[in-house]
């Protein structure tokens, strides 16, 4: 008997002990979530610049397929959408870092390393690998954001406005280049062009 009410006092002291523990965690003032993490905030802008130096990579293929030497205007006009695209995923951050009380401290933007190309596979090669580094960025940004910065809007904000986008845009180049990589000549890339004007070309 003598073993239980210690056992009774023993549960209550813990138990005591915990509720004053809660009480003070509910006293104390909460962080402001508002605010951006510093953490989160230069990797925004780091992918701001990813975002921008994509945007001039299908800029320049969209003017190489443009030249009147090449005149593959569906090929350009393909390009050029998802240059201007591109922008407005830099531009979409932009806004974030303003909605959440952060500066825009400006770009820093790496140019593209080519300007031509010898045919159309080869750029919607490099478009494919371009699409994949920019969604590998977007999800380290997003590990930042769950893992070290702890904030739940910017995550939600990621996933609703950026990752469907992109595994969409995968999927339609690795299709792009599945059907060029079956009708890999001049003829080929021809009517392949044709199509994305959406032209109807009769051989």
């Amino acid at each position: 008997m003598k073993s239980l009410t210690l056992e009774s006092f023993a549960l209550l002291l813990t138990l005591q002990v915990v509720y004053c523990l809660m009480d003070n965690d509910l006293n104390k003032p909460h962080k402001d979530r508002y605010v951006l993490h510093k953490n989160c905030e230069a990797a925004i802008h780091k992918q701001i610049d990813e975002e921008m130096h994509a945007s001039l990579v299908y800029a320049t293929m969209a003017a190489h397929f443009d030249h009147n030497s090449v005149a593959r205007q569906g090929i350009a006009k393909f390009f050029s959408d998802n240059s201007m695209e591109e922008r407005e995923h830099a531009q979409k951050f932009i806004d974030y870092l303003n909605s959440r009380g952060a500066r825009f401290a400006g770009f820093d933007v790496k140019m593209p390393g080519k300007s031509s190309w010898n045919k159309g596979l080869d750029a919607f090669g490099d478009a494919l690998n371009l699409e994949k580094h920019v969604n590998n960025k977007l999800h380290h940004l997003h590990d930042i954001a769950a893992l070290t910065c702890l904030d739940n809007h910017l995550m939600d904000f990621i996933e609703n406005e950026f990752f469907d986008e992109q595994v969409k845009s995968i999927d339609q180049l690795t299709r792009f280049m599945s059907i060029l990589k079956g009708m890999d000549t001049p003829m080929g890339e021809y009517l392949f062009d044709q199509q994305l004007q959406g032209k109807k070309t009769e051989l």
